[in-house]
């Protein structure tokens, strides 16, 4: 077994695991973004892995100072775990793209229940941020 498909079956899970815990009380366990972090380990390459865990945890970070509490620490250490594995770019795709989950399911609901009620909807960020984590491994494998 590549260990690239060793880090996909052990980030999976944790991942599953981190959208699980934040839809059902909001937070995320330390202990999750540690084993993402442990599995960046695995092929740990210091400057890949430390500036994929700046450019992706710094961002959340910010937002999380200008949100006021809206974007939780969990969420900061999710992402920046998921750089420190995932590296740079593909860490940055990964935000990207389950930011874009976000727009798009808080769009569905703003047109199915108005736009006022979707400004205060509270919307686990965990479940979106992971599906694109599920993309960024689905595209680093197709551009091999």
């Amino acid at each position: 077994m590549s260990s690239i498909s060793l880090h996909i079956w052990l980030l999976f899970p944790l991942l599953l695991w981190a959208s699980i815990c934040d839809l059902k009380t909001k937070q995320i366990p330390n202990v999750i973004p540690l084993a993402i972090f442990l599995v960046g380990l695995l092929h740990f390459s210091p400057l890949f892995s430390i500036f994929g865990l700046l450019c992706t945890g710094i961002p959340y970070w910010i937002g999380a100072i200008g949100s006021d509490g809206k974007i939780g620490g969990g969420d900061i250490k999710l992402m920046a775990a998921c750089g420190f594995v995932f590296g740079p770019l593909y860490g940055t795709l990964q935000s990207l793209s389950g930011l874009g989950f976000v727009l798009i399911f808080a769009t569905a609901i703003a047109l199915r229940h108005g736009f006022h009620i979707a400004k205060y909807t509270a919307l686990p960020l965990a479940p979106f941020l992971s599906a694109g984590g599920v993309v960024v491994v689905i595209l680093a494998h197709l551009t091999k």
